[in-house]
């Protein structure tokens, strides 16, 4: 096994303090993506240049999701060649003794049937799909903490987006026989989650099972607000009877893994999107995901952090930028005015509808629609500066090519 654990910092230097040697005695490659802005910060984490087990960059800016594409990115390609790859953050305070359990679970999974992808050493009550004997199958684990296989790692990059809970309801449903909107966070919300609450269900499409430690080998710390007051609860820690409180689904976990094997197999195909969301036959493509369309742009971006609905967005550069894609069908363009107001130009070169829109301060998303047929043509659309880009919405499916693999380096800087 080789291990590498992209680890992520922001300031908070009395954080890293306590959770970076819980990892740094572990054998693992650290790659460290820090943030950090303030002096004390930037000294932290140049203190830890010189160390050989370090893969150090500073600077990474754009949010919590541009930091966690940057360590994916750059651990799958290092020449190391992984076999298994972690997330961590430095609000998570693991266990002196969270590494051999943690790790146990590829194998714990392996003896009940499971082929695992993701595993944990934190649990959260509401997050627990079916709960075994010392771990549970997880439907989030969340990027504060996972180790990934290489190819699970390899998924979730590929598939690195926001999700539409519903979708993320059916597939779990599908997969034991569980409601989760009976008590997981979102409960029967229609609403997207964050791009780290759909890795477990990208794993889970294609077979790979999640599972995490319970009770929890970690501490959450510097939480503002509390947990509690986030609702949020860790799997606790059990009496001498070794009971959680968790109700275990006998007849679901055989469903769950009978199905997990049949996917792996080829039997089943769950309908989960990967890249591209879909909502009955509507496409949306976020601005990072384009590359599986035949397009052009031209001009200068910045990278916009829109961690609920997308989860980047493109902002024009100075002197504006322009998009030029090929499409069919009625499609949408997705945008604001930016900071300060902007126009847009939208125009089909094949029919000669064109919109110019004076787009407001930013506020809610606008769409613009574009009236086109079913035969492909070419939508030019042109940003003014500060003009902020969201996305296509479609309203029948593209053709996709599925060459195109996202990671980190193609993301517009942030200004």
């Amino acid at each position: 096994m080789k291990l590498a654990i992209g680890y992520s910092t922001k300031d908070q230097v009395e954080l890293t303090r306590q959770t970076l040697p819980r990892v740094l005695d572990r054998g693992a490659d650290l790659y460290w993506c820090d943030g950090s802005k303030t002096e004390q910060g930037l000294f932290e984490f140049s203190k830890y240049g010189s160390d050989e087990r370090v893969f150090a960059a500073s600077g990474i800016r754009g949010g919590a999701d541009a930091a966690i594409a940057w360590k994916l990115s750059t651990m799958l390609a290092s020449p190391n060649k992984y076999t298994h790859i972690g997330l961590l953050e430095n609000d998570v305070l693991l266990d002196e003794d969270w590494f051999e359990p943690t790790m146990q679970l590829f194998e714990k999974g392996k003896r009940d049937g499971l082929e695992v992808g993701a595993v944990s050493a934190r649990s959260y009550v509401d997050r627990v799909l079916i709960q075994r004997d010392g771990y549970a199958a997880m439907l989030n684990l969340g990027a504060g903490f996972v180790i990934l296989t290489r190819e699970a790692a390899e998924i979730v990059l590929r598939t690195f987006r926001t999700a539409w809970w519903k979708d993320t309801v059916r597939l779990f449903a599908q997969l034991s026989g569980i409601d989760i909107r009976t008590y997981a966070a979102f409960r029967g919300n229609e609403q997207w989650t964050t791009t780290d609450w759909q890795f477990e269900a990208q794993l889970a499409a294609r077979g790979l099972a999640s599972l995490a430690l319970t009770p929890a080998k970690v501490q959450m710390v510097g939480q503002n607000p509390p947990l509690e007051q986030q609702g949020l609860q860790l799997v606790p820690w059990t009496s001498g009877s070794g009971e959680t409180g968790h109700v275990r689904h006998q007849a679901e976990f055989e469903r769950y893994r009978s199905v997990l094997d049949n996917i792996r197999k080829g039997y089943v195909k769950p309908d989960f999107a990967g890249a591209i969301p879909r909502m009955c036959d509507t496409q949306i493509f976020f601005p990072h995901m384009l590359g599986h369309l035949e397009h052009t742009w031209q001009g200068p971006l910045e990278l916009k952090w829109s961690q609920g609905f997308g989860p980047f967005a493109y902002r024009a550069g100075p002197g504006g930028a322009s998009l030029s894609v090929r499409l069919s069908g009625i499609c949408s363009v997705l945008v604001t005015g930016g900071l300060t107001g902007a126009t847009v130009t939208v125009e089909d070169r094949r029919s000669g509808f064109r919109a110019k829109p004076d787009l407001p301060v930013e506020t809610e998303i606008v769409e613009i629609a574009v009236p086109i047929s079913a035969v492909p043509r070419q939508i030019d659309i042109r940003f003014d500066e500060g003009a902020v880009f969201y996305g296509l919405s479609t309203s029948q499916p593209q053709l996709i090519d599925s060459r195109f693999r996202f990671d980190w380096s193609q993301l517009p800087e942030v200004t």
